[in-house]
């Protein structure tokens, strides 16, 4: 399995950025390599700040899931 690039791990961002402001939700989005390793995060302006650590643990528990 290859690991994603930095590119790529922004596109994500931007995707999920996207979406949350479809939805009317602020958020904080991680993306993590393949080693479960933070590779690209985004606070969304007015995002919970407790949920910071709340989205790199989900990030990286989805990537060793797989």
């Amino acid at each position: 399995m290859d690991d994603m690039t930095l590119k790529q791990a922004g596109a994500a961002v931007a995707a999920a950025v996207t979406k949350a402001a479809q939805i009317g939700v602020k958020m904080n989005i991680a993306v993590v390599d393949a080693g479960a390793n933070l590779k690209a995060f985004a606070r969304m302006d007015g995002a919970w700040l407790g949920s910071i650590d709340i989205a790199i643990r989900k990030a990286r528990t989805a990537a060793s899931s797989t």
